[in-house]
């Protein structure tokens, strides 16, 4: 029975002791019992060549497991620092998705090198899933799965499943197959084995199933599997022929990536392909600079407002106290609309056709959490014994501030998405510039218009 291993500093300096003393044996018997994925955490938080060194004294089995739970950079130190023979050893002893996953992380000329060590049959399987594009169902699927014959009888199909290599998928659904290849359907496992022994997979087959192409993308692929709760989904071609599964491991390791590329840009910086802690500080700096500089240009349409109203400001100086106000109340009405709208286009629940519904909805709760804020506004600047032409043109500046920013909450993410580009590029910092330049205008209109200016 495996226990978590928590990378505490205790731990982490026994097993360097371990290392330092060359004790093979005192590590083994620490490591031993230990998941592979938490191996692969400790492995995170060493250097290169202690990371190296502990993973080549591992078990074949360990070490592959291992390999395939590391993360990106200290993947690609463990590749590096592994004999070709090992890390082609490796490869064939996981499942093939797994190991066309880890040869498309690395250059491909030592993909290349690493496949043509594998055995024939696996180096042909990698390389099939390696053709399918990246992020796909087919990169991403097992093509070592079970295919039933709609001929076979129920003790014919039970005697084939015992003799099953137990290293392919078997799952609670079976997948039936016409002689040329063509999904048919799927057979529960309960049905198959409750079933008379004379009966024929025909007879038990389920022919409504919910499948992908391999060409699909492999975030609708998660989509599919989360609005049917499966736990496995079928992948067929183009032609109906099941080509694999893709399970849902595969689109977790996918929802958890896609979350924290989100998160990333969802803050204004490029996604990191490695660890915070393993990034060096000067690609951080490139990751970073890019978006601080549109960032700061497009701040200068803030600055550029509050110039060509500077004789109104220099009029009614209090104009310029609840600018901290509007921008800060636009900002955060667009952020709020904006995080809505990217989680509902991700799930599928809104798309481009729906885009007048969408902002009909919007206009209505924008008007609503206007007069709300509006009303806010108007009670702050009375309470401050502000000009009541003053209150009246905050309150004004806040109800359309914030309808307009609902507006462009709903039309960002969805021509965004439209156009094929991530949605979660436009919000955030980007969502915050722009609603405060159009918010300084809407603002100073309004009082030339209302204060007379």
């Amino acid at each position: 029975m495996r226990t978590p291993l928590t990378t505490t500093p205790e731990l982490r300096q026994q097993v360097l002791n371990r290392v330092y003393a060359l004790d093979v044996a005192g590590l083994r018997s620490l490591l031993d019992d230990q998941h592979p994925a938490d191996i692969a955490d400790l492995l995170e938080s060493l250097d290169e060549q202690q990371r190296v060194w502990i993973f080549s004294q591992l078990q074949l089995p360990v070490a592959a497991e291992v390999l395939d739970e590391a993360r990106t950079d200290t993947l690609l130190d463990l590749v590096e620092g592994t004999p070709d023979e090992r890390i082609a050893d490796l490869l064939e002893e996981m499942p093939m998705d797994d190991a066309a996953e880890i040869l498309s992380e690395i250059k491909p000329a030592r993909a290349d090198e690493l496949i043509a060590l594998m055995e024939p049959e696996e180096a042909a399987e990698v390389g099939q899933l390696l053709a399918y594009p990246p992020e796909s169902a087919g990169r991403l699927m097992n093509a070592d799965i079970v295919r039933l014959q709609s001929t076979w009888t129920v003790a014919h199909t039970l005697d084939v499943l015992r003799e099953v290599d137990p290293e392919i998928e078997l799952l609670a659904y079976l997948y039936v197959v016409d002689p040329a290849g063509k999904l048919e359907g799927v057979v529960p496992l309960r049905r198959l084995i409750t079933a008379r022994p004379e009966r024929v997979m025909s007879d038990l087959t389920l022919p409504s199933v919910v499948t992908v192409q391999t060409g699909t993308d492999q975030e609708e692929v998660a989509r599919v599997m989360a609005q049917y709760d499966f736990f496995a989904v079928p992948v067929t071609d183009e032609a109906g022929v099941l080509a694999g599964i893709v399970t849902h491991d595969d689109v977790i390791d996918v929802l958890a990536d896609e979350f924290t590329e989100d998160v990333q840009r969802f803050g204004g910086s490029a996604p990191l392909e490695n660890s915070y802690l393993s990034t060096p500080v000067g690609k951080m700096v490139r990751k970073r600079v890019g978006w601080l500089f549109l960032l700061f240009f497009t701040a200068q349409l803030t600055t550029t407002i509050m110039q060509l109203f500077a004789d109104e400001i220099n009029q009614v100086v209090a104009l310029s106290f609840f600018v901290p106000l509007l921008i800060g109340t636009g900002g955060n009405a667009g952020s709020q609309m904006t995080a809505t709208m990217i989680r509902a286009v991700a799930v599928g629940e809104v798309r481009f056709s729906d885009i007048w519904t969408v902002l009909s909805r919007e206009l209505a709760t924008g008007l609503l959490l206007g007069l709300a804020m509006g009303a806010a506004g108007f009670v702050f600047a009375q309470i401050g014994g502000y000009d009541p032409l003053l209150a009246i043109t905050v309150a004004l500046a806040l109800l359309v501030l914030v309808v307009w920013a609902n507006l462009m909450g709903v039309l960002l993410p969805i021509f965004a998405d439209r156009l094929n580009v991530d949605p979660t590029v436009i919000s955030g910092p980007v969502m915050s510039t722009l609603v405060d330049a159009t918010g300084l205008l809407i603002y100073f209109t309004l009082a030339g218009i209302i204060l007379g200016l």
